[in-house]
């Protein structure tokens, strides 16, 4: 989900991968047969059709969604919804690696989100998750330094209509 370049992706087929599929807001260009982008709206487009996936990556992408920076329309609750939509990305039983930034609550417009107590619980209260790595719940109090491209901490939320939820410093 979101991926300006396809790092994860090249990962995933080096590891055995038959092939990987990016719902990203953007036109992506790269050439490799087994790699396939398509626009959210294609992908929704595609209704009862449209392919579920066993595993799902979401790397330093929710925290933007909503806040019109790539490409998305304005919704404050964009991040939320989004973590909603994954729920009918992902198969029942499969799992989402989700990383984003955390540290006290904080919106830098029109950059990305920062989750602390309150935005992480709302953000995960339909999931189940079942690890948190590189995080402790001490760091949601952190203060976060703002620099260009920042991610402090990130939350790895694996998902079965739950989630592994790791920090990545």
């Amino acid at each position: 989900i979101g991926s300006a370049l396809p790092w994860y992706e090249a990962l995933a087929l080096a590891h055995g991968a038959n092939s990987t599929y990016t719902i990203e807001y953007n036109d992506l260009l790269h050439q490799h047969s087994a790699m396939y982008t398509v626009r959210p709206d294609q992908y929704w487009a595609l209704g009862s059709d449209r392919p579920q996936f066993r595993v799902a990556f979401s790397i330093s992408s929710i925290e933007h969604d909503g806040l019109g920076r790539y490409g998305d329309p304005l919704n404050p609750t964009g991040d939320y919804e989004a973590l909603r939509q994954l729920e009918d990305i992902v198969t029942p039983g499969g799992t989402l690696v989700l990383a984003i930034p955390v540290g006290k609550d904080l919106i830098v417009w029109n950059c990305h989100r920062v989750y602390g107590r309150y935005r992480l619980t709302k953000l995960l209260q339909r999931w189940e998750v079942e690890s948190f790595m590189g995080m402790t719940w001490d760091m949601l109090d952190m203060s976060v330094i703002i620099a260009p491209q920042p991610v402090l901490r990130c939350l790895c939320l694996s998902y079965r209509r739950h989630a592994v939820i790791s920090m990545i410093p």
